[in-house]
């Protein structure tokens, strides 16, 4: 009645569906993983601007207490805490907290010795960063 070949295509034809449920399978766990690979490595790549960011807040706070310390005109001035908030396009959002104490120094006890701590701190949306940096200056 029927041919051989007729009969051999009848009986694979469910094997395809498989084949092809399979593969979409496949195909729909690795777009899954590469999609979560991407948003991590996004979110790495945020917290590493950020940190950079709150780093360069805190060196800009160490160059304020400087010239507070060393100031051209007038009187050195050693403040216990001061805050210094930023508003230019590479550092807006961020702030910069300084610190400044008066040590003995070690060398040449008739010259103070100053500590100069700063933290920056920067935010942007949900992702907040900090950074300190400390210096010694006489």
């Amino acid at each position: 009645m029927y041919p051989d070949a007729f009969i051999k295509s009848f009986k694979q034809r469910g094997s395809a569906l498989v084949m092809a449920l399979f593969v979409i399978l496949l195909m729909s766990a690795l777009l899954l993983f590469l999609g979560r690979q991407l948003i991590s490595s996004s979110v790495a790549v945020s917290y590493e601007v950020q940190g950079n960011r709150a780093f360069n807040a805190a060196q800009s706070g160490l160059q304020t207490g400087l010239v507070r310390l060393f100031p051209i005109i007038g009187s050195a001035s050693c403040t216990a805490n001061s805050t210094v908030t930023f508003n230019t396009p590479g550092l807006d959002g961020c702030s910069a907290t300084l610190s400044c104490e008066q040590l003995e120094n070690p060398d040449n006890s008739g010259r103070p010795l100053y500590a100069l701590q700063s933290t920056g701190l920067c935010t942007a949306g949900d992702i907040s960063t900090s950074r300190v940096v400390r210096m010694e200056a006489y």
